[in-house]
């Protein structure tokens, strides 16, 4: 971030804060700040304001595990079946995102998911998590996205008992 305004930083070039981090995605996320509108003006706060605690409320909850790569904060719900609900916080670019992400489905691999679950509705962020798990280079790892309801499905390799 610099005067210019707030934008995503490359994590090759500098390194944000997780503050800062929240920041950015809370700015750029614009359609989360949509689902924030009536609760904003409610609390008299803009959107971005409000989705900005959100965020922080969401990762600062002790039941989750969390994880950093980059410029990217990841946030991981477990539950039984080596299942996980998945957020994620970017203020990085986005050829560094993938990377971020790829990164991440990684360890959540090495830590035991078999499947992660993350909501998201914009086409880009679907685009580039497929580009993520292409880097994985395991014929085991699937992808399914349900568009109605925004649900995108990673199989992170064979399922493990």
């Amino acid at each position: 971030m610099t005067m210019a305004g707030i934008h995503p930083v490359s994590s090759k070039e500098h390194m944000l804060e997780p503050t800062d981090i929240f920041v950015v995605a809370s700015h750029e996320d614009k359609q989360s700040q949509k689902m924030m509108v009536a609760g904003a003006k409610k609390a008299g706060i803009s959107t971005e304001r409000m989705l900005y605690t959100v965020m922080i409320n969401e990762y600062s909850n002790k039941g989750l595990i969390r994880i950093r790569a980059g410029n990217t904060l990841f946030t991981i719900a477990a539950f039984e079946g080596r299942l996980g609900l998945v957020r994620s916080y970017n203020g990085d670019t986005a050829e560094n995102f993938v990377e971020n992400m790829h990164q991440f489905l990684e360890s959540a691999r090495r830590m035991g998911f078999d499947t992660l679950i993350a909501q998201t509705h914009t086409p880009e962020i679907v685009r580039l998590l497929k580009i993520a798990v292409r880097k994985m280079k395991d014929p085991a790892v699937k992808t399914k996205f349900d568009s109605a309801k925004g649900i995108f499905a990673i199989t992170t390799g064979q399922k493990r008992d």
